[in-house]
């Protein structure tokens, strides 16, 4: 139908309402009739225009027949009726005498049948309009069905990206696709048996082992095709030496997740699902990624596909029959696996398959280019024993002889005239590669033409066989400093050992890793001409690395949008565009190849003061940080400049040595936030650096331009080298035997090994259910580990691997139950008395080997590596609540329990005789904190009054070590015993050097802001690791050195100040004047200062202590002012009100003063019942809201009017540790009352509404007040003060929100952990008119942009935030950062 029909009616029936309303206005006696004719037009006219418009908008709109009668008629109809309505000129001219110009031309009958007629035009357009609708609803459900479906699979893939992937690992890969299979009839048997193991699996691993070269791979692609075929293939990976991303198994697990989860829409979705909820197993050992991404998967299947009764898995692996590999099969059941050794096979069945593969592709070039006959039967029989089994050999014979610049009979008569001298097994293929390399270089040729071919070969073919990683001939080119039609015409005549891709872009590789070791073998490579000297290659490429990255590396390369952008929002083809691919290798390598040149040419390399590396840490270190996060190779980049810290000479290039140990120290630092967000190598790793720090100085140009005022930081790096974050409580530490790895326990049953030297995570291991309270290595190697679960477990630490599992929960052994208390501990109760259950399960290793058990049921038992079961309890009748470890004798040192800690003992026990050989005299144990046991004899004591203790255990004596200034809080000793270091309250370490007695300061409150209870010393007696369980983080030391004391550098200018107290004496204010550069130590209180806070213009600062005063200070002097005198008893709270006028204080017994802050005059005071606990100004000052605790299960809460002295409101049904609100307008009060609603009472009106909501922590309205927002734990609603609805909800998971305010535009949320965004700011708001920065977890934000990444040492509980300006309580003094205000910040430099 013709949308203009539509169009025709609206404008006539448009034009007859019009008409029709004129009537109305002009006849009085069918007022009725017109009104009614009038509205049903109306609503005819407004169905066609929702036709109209549907016309328009839509194709798919069908018009039926009836329809488009049914309009046609209406607008016939409708036209009649306009002339019918019309005056014409007759009406004009009554009009213009006077008289009444109109008159209804219907009557109520006519006007009937004209209404009934409308409502049936409208009722035919309304059914169609509805059955059209319905159609659409369908399309639009079936359309966001698979718009959802297409979301899912977006997440999905992008999910499935996290996951390490080596695309070149597949055998058919676009790389691989020239690589070989077997041909026709040939292993003919071999893949018949591999095709029926594929099928049953009867032992889920086959292991095919063979020499280099016997066709391993080739068997292997070949078996992976027909899987594919038969739908039966998971996936593949193709390891290979020269390729960066298959050369190891980083990317194993993860490359045959991706191929998996294209087999299965059912298993991508769980892979996916494993890669959410565990999100870092990217990061974990290969046995973890195994179990969550490859078996957990797989288990999930036979949850969800009911009819699923088994999955028939099979692993086929190849590999060279190494000794290694070899062993590690021989730790596999026999019954879980089949192997076969190629040297196995029949001699005559390879050469029968070696023959196949010559005649095929003899007649290739028979066909093209020789007559039939050739090559004759005797020299193919001569080939075929040339050969050797080796199949790589007779490709290469292929690969040659093919080469259509040469005569193929005359090569293949070079070959087989060839002497070949002995030289092993690889003799024949040795000889076949120098006939290769002879043709194509020295054949015809002079002597200079050969010299320059060979000097091109030795660089171009020379860095192919050196390279860790494979390059395209364009990237080797770029590497190289040449030009891809030089690389191209180096490689043009060497097809025959070399895959070399038509396109440019795609990698080079070697035929067969044997033209690698022979080129690199004088023995086997006899022509110097072509013999590659490996050291000298690195060496070349070295410097090749260190020019392509000087030359290429900038600041933010990618161009990422803000400084906390993670490298995840750079994607492959911009990165490979902004990081070129030689330059991304340069990045990842240069240091391995200066590592694999001699020692004595390194110095000449550029390893010197001053030299190439020297400059490039200098220039290029922080842009080389970038790019390493861009690549995720930041572990690598540790391990890098570490490896490099070893390679330099204690007594030379004394200036190298400090930039690189320097450079070590930045990298082990700042690891963290450089892994998450590249462009941080330039934000926080320089503002929080050691002011010394070599690295810092250098580049101090890149800092930051946002960031007004930098925070006063240490001057020279301490101990403490670096912090781990763990996510969770630490609640064991040790380190392997080797020191490679720290060993972490957590409450909730894992155990994390680290990379001592990098802080990577390695590997997980899971199976306890409760918190590993110990962890030590058996003498075979093994880890053992005890559980609150009940449980002993024993796991071969590197694979992960759960050998044991042994119960070590006896408790209901005896005639016992149990009963749990308040706090969650449990007890065992015999006999009518209750027993405490020991703190924690322990482990340790005797001289023996045996395991010593501290049980769940207090019991010492031994388990035995030679048995799967613990013994009987060793002394049945001491209960023992600890087990410290065990002495060189074997003795046992343990702490009994008794009834309570004045009947305690410590003893030494003998598990030979099964007796107490001597208990420890002390005399007060209960002062006893933490005890460690030494391979010396020796066990120290640590006690609450910060006193060190030696007991001798052969002199049977005691030694005063030394003091802490506070509680000791954890002891442990070198594996020699010759070293203790030791925790206190008073926040320092200390090492402790026994023989000699003498201590060192290893670190102090100026490292760290909470104190440790764990320790462990590595092996090598240079490195400590302790907990840091307030932050759920561990800290890596080097316990070598003597830390000293830093003072404080002087803060820069800053346009306002900031103030603290003072961590030597809490009756001292210091505060720091940032705009004069002063600093001012306020001494005038006496006792305990407990409160403080500014006056809105910061001009004053108000303080409150003990001594029963309040001191008003002058900012800009420091000078003490007026001092108000508030009574005996303590402020409890203290506020200035919003104008500035008056200064409230509330004390402990009820007391609300309000002061003028000007002239220290009471204005009035107001007496409660009970001790204040908050105060609330309205927004004009003018009056005052007091929460006061007055004993009950409730607080009261009074809002009082402070000019008129007047209570305005009062209730004592105020929920406990709640807060008040009132609004901008001092109209509404908003409360939490005790186990009801929120409450919202008018001042004015008295009256109250109630929102339904559980807890409240935090209250506020909007400026507007149209809104109130709420918090409790980690949830924020916003509520509508109209309807009382909900119309936002926030949820921050695990962090709890206590405080809450609206910023001026209302378009965000300001809490006590940062920003949340609630609108979108309208244009011109405060939002778009300056900075909004908050803290936000470990991020400074600007808005929702991530800007600044705070180290662990500056997330600080107390920290204070004036205006754009943060304050932090530090050791050094105040921590300040000042972000600018003047608008957002336009970029990130």
């Amino acid at each position: 139908m013709d949308p203009g029909t539509a169009i025709a009616i609206g404008q006539v029936s448009a034009k007859v309402v019009s008409i029709i309303w004129k009537y109305y206005s002009d006849v009085k006696d069918a007022e009725s009739n017109i009104t009614f004719l009038a509205n049903e037009i109306q609503d005819f006219r407004n169905v066609v225009q929702r036709l109209q418009d549907l016309l328009q908008r839509s194709s798919k709109f069908s018009v039926s027949a009836a329809l488009e009668t049914t309009i046609t008629q209406a607008l016939t109809d409708i036209n009649t009726l306009e002339t019918k309505l019309d005056p014409g000129t007759r009406a004009k001219a009554m009009r213009r005498l006077g008289k009444r110009a109109l008159k209804w031309p219907f009557s109520k009958k006519e006007v009937d049948e004209w209404v009934l007629r409308f409502q049936r035009f409208k009722a035919t357009v309304n059914l169609a309009l509805n059955t059209n609708q319905t159609s659409l609803i369908l399309d639009v459900d079936e359309n966001i069905t698979q718009m959802k479906q297409h979301h899912e699979a977006v997440e999905q893939d992008q999910r499935l990206a996290k996951l390490p992937f080596a695309a070149d690992a597949s055998f058919d890969s676009y790389h691989r696709q020239h690589e070989t299979h077997c041909i026709e009839n040939t292993r003919v048997k071999l893949l018949q048996e591999l095709q029926t193991w594929g099928t049953s699996h009867h032992r889920p691993i086959y292991w095919l082992s063979g020499m280099a070269g016997t066709g391993k791979s080739t068997i292997a692609r070949t078996l992976a095709v027909r899987l594919k075929a038969s739908k039966t293939l998971g996936g593949s990976f193709f390891f290979s030496r020269s390729s960066g991303e298959a050369n190891n198994a980083v990317n194993f697990v993860g490359t045959l997740a991706h191929h998996l989860a294209n087999v299965s829409p059912l298993f991508k979705e769980s892979i996916c699902e494993a890669i959410s909820v565990h999100g870092d197993v990217t990061r974990q050992g290969l046995r973890n990624q195994w179990k969550e991404l490859i078996v957990g998967p797989l288990s999930k299947l036979f949850v969800e596909v009911k009819d699923l009764t088994s999955i028939n898995i099979g692993i086929f692996v190849t590999s060279r029959p190494e000794l290694v590999i070899r062993l590690g099969f021989e730790d596999i059941p026999e019954i879980t696996h089949q192997k076969l050794d190629l040297r196995d096979i029949p001699r005559h069945l390879v050469d029968h398959d070696i023959s196949m593969l010559l005649k095929r592709e003899f007649d290739r070039i028979r066909l093209e280019r020789k007559p039939p006959g050739w090559p004759s039967e005797q020299d193919l029989q001569s080939l075929v024993q040339r050969s050797n089994c080796l199949f790589i050999y007779a490709v290469t014979v292929c690969r040659y002889i093919i080469n259509p610049d040469w005569d193929p009979e005359e090569r293949l008569s070079e070959i087989l005239d060839s002497n070949v001298a002995d030289g092993g097994d690889t003799a024949e293929l040795d000889a076949m590669y120098m006939q290769v390399l002879s043709s194509a270089l020295l054949e015809g040729r002079g002597e200079e033409e050969i010299s320059r071919l060979c000097d091109r070969f030795k660089q171009v073919v020379g860095s192919i066989i050196t390279l860790f990683d494979e390059l395209s001939a364009s990237a080797l080119a770029e590497l190289l400093c040449r030009p891809v039609s030089s690389v191209d015409t180096a490689l043009n005549r060497l097809h025959s050992v070399l895959n070399i891709p038509r396109d440019v872009e795609s990698p080079i590789r070697l035929l067969h890793p044997s033209f690698h070791d022979f080129l690199l073998s004088q023995t086997r490579c006899r022509d110097e001409r072509f013999y590659t000297d490996e050291t000298l290659m690195h060496g070349e490429l070295f410097s090749k690395c260190m020019g392509a990255m000087s030359t290429t590396l900038i600041r933010n390369a990618c161009q990422l949008s803000t400084p906390g952008s993670p490298p995840q929002d750079v994607d492959k083809k911009a990165l490979d565009t902004r990081l070129p691919r030689h330059v991304q290798y340069a990045c990842t390598y240069w240091l391995d190849h200066l590592t694999r040149v001699r020692p004595d040419s390194r110095v000449q390399l550029g390893l010197r003061d001053d030299g190439k590396v020297h400059v490039f840490l200098k220039k290029s270190f922080l842009h080389w940080l970038e790019a390493m996060s861009l690549l995720g190779k930041i572990s690598r980049a540790v391990l890098m400049i570490t490896q490099l810290t070893s390679m330099l000479d204690i007594g030379n290039n004394h200036s190298l040595r400090a930039m690189v140990e320097d450079a070590r120290r930045f990298i082990l630092n700042n690891r963290s936030p450089i892994e998450e967000a590249p462009l941080q190598a330039y934000a926080s790793a320089l503002v929080f650096s050691p002011s010394e720090s070599l690295i810092r100085n250098c580049y101090l140009d890149q800092r930051p331009s946002w960031l007004k005022q930098y925070p006063t930081v240490r001057r020279r790096w301490g101990n403490c080298i670096q912090t781990v974050n763990m996510f969770s409580f630490v609640s064991s530490l040790a380190f392997s035997p080797d020191g490679k790895y720290i060993i972490a326990g957590f409450q909730y049953g894992e155990i994390k090994l680290l990379d001592a030297a990098t802080g990577a995570l390695h590997s997980i291991l899971e199976g306890h259910s409760g918190r590993v309270t110990a962890t030590t290595f058996m003498r075979n190697g093994s880890l053992a580990s005890v559980s609150k679960d009940g449980t002993l477990r024993l796991w071969e630490p590197v694979t992960g691997v759960n050998r044991c599992t042994m119960n070590i929960d006896f408790r209901f052994s005896i005639d016992s139950h149990l009963t749990h208390d308040s706090e969650g501990g449990t007890s065992i109760s015999s006999g009518g008395s209750s027993l405490p259950l020991p703190a924690k399960p322990s482990l340790s290793v005797m001289p023996s080997g045996d395991l010593a058990v501290l049980c769940l049921d207090g019991r010492l038992r031994i388990w035995s590596s030679e048995k799967d079961f613990l013994s009987d309890p060793i002394f049945p009748d001491i209960r023992t609540s600890h087990l410290y470890g065990c002495l060189p004798q074997g003795t046992l040192v343990i702490r009994s329990s008794g009834e309570d800690e004045s009947a305690a003992k410590l003893l030494l026990l003998d598990p030979s005789t099964r007796a107490a050989v001597e208990r420890i005299e002390f005399d007060r144990l209960d002062t006893v904190q933490f005890v460690a046991v030494s391979s010396a004899n020796i066990v120290a004591l640590g006690l609450n009054n910060g006193r060190l203790l030696l007991y001798h255990v052969v002199a049977r004596s005691f030694l005063k070590l030394g003091v802490h200034a506070g509680s000791v809080q954890a002891l442990a000793f070198s594996r020699d015993g010759s070293i203790l270091i030791s925790s206190g309250w008073d926040s320092t370490i200390r090492s402790w050097i026994i023989k000699k007695q003498v201590q060192s300061l290893i670190g102090s409150s100026l490292d760290f802001s909470v104190r440790s209870d764990l320790m462990a010393v590595s092996p090598d007696n240079k490195q400590a690791v302790i907990t840091q369980n307030y932050s759920q983080s561990i800290q890596i030391w080097d316990i070598s050195l003597t830390a000293t004391e830093i003072p404080p550098e002087s803060p820069p200018a800053a346009p306002i100040m900031s103030m603290e107290l003072s961590l030597v004496d809490d009756t001292v204010i210091r505060l720091h004047n940032t705009k004069t550069m002063a600093e001012f130590i306020m001494l005038d209180h006496h006792d305990e200062v407990l409160k403080m806070v500014f006056s809105p213009d910061d001009r004053l600062l108000a303080s409150a202590s003990r001594d029963d005063a309040i001191n008003l200070w002058n900012t800009s002097t420091g000078v003490a002012g007026i001092m108000l005198r508030t009574g005996p008893g303590v402020v409890t709270a203290l506020l200035f009100s919003p104008d500035g006028k008056y200064l409230a204080s509330g004390q402990d017994y009820g007391e609300l003063r309000i002061w003028d802050p000007v002239s220290g005059d009471q204005q009035c005071v107001f007496k409660h019942r009970g001790q204040i606990r908050d105060i609330t100004f309205s927004v004009d000052g003018t009056q005052v809201a007091v929460l006061t605790d007055v004993g009950t299960e409730s607080w009261s809460l009074d809002l009082r009017d402070i000019g008129m002295q007047q209570l305005l409101y009062h209730t004592g049904d105020v929920d406990l540790y709640t807060s008040i609100a009132l609004s901008y307008d001092s109209k509404n009060l908003a409360y939490k009352s005790r186990n009801g609603p929120l409450v919202i009472y008018n001042t004015q009106t008295k009256k109250q509404k109630s929102i339904d909501t559980s807890k409240l922590w935090a209250v506020a309205f909007s400026k507007d007040d149209k809104f109130l927002a709420t918090s409790h734990w980690d949830e924020v609603n916003l509520w509508s003060t109209k309807t009382l609805q909900s119309t936002h909800i926030i949820h921050d998971t695990g962090h709890n929100i206590n405080r809450l305010s609206f910023t001026p535009d209302g378009t965000f949320l300001d809490t006590s952990i940062g920003l949340r965004q609630i609108a979108e700011p309208e244009a011109g708001s405060f939002a778009k008119s300056c900075s909004v920065w908050s803290r936000n977890d470990d991020w400074m934000m600007e808005g929702s942009r991530k800007m600044l990444w705070l180290p662990h040492d500056w997330r600080d509980r107390k920290m204070k935030h004036y205006n754009g300006v943060f304050v932090f309580k530090k050791a050094l003094g105040i921590g300040l950062l000042d972000l600018t205000q003047g608008g957002p910040v336009p970029g990130i430099e």
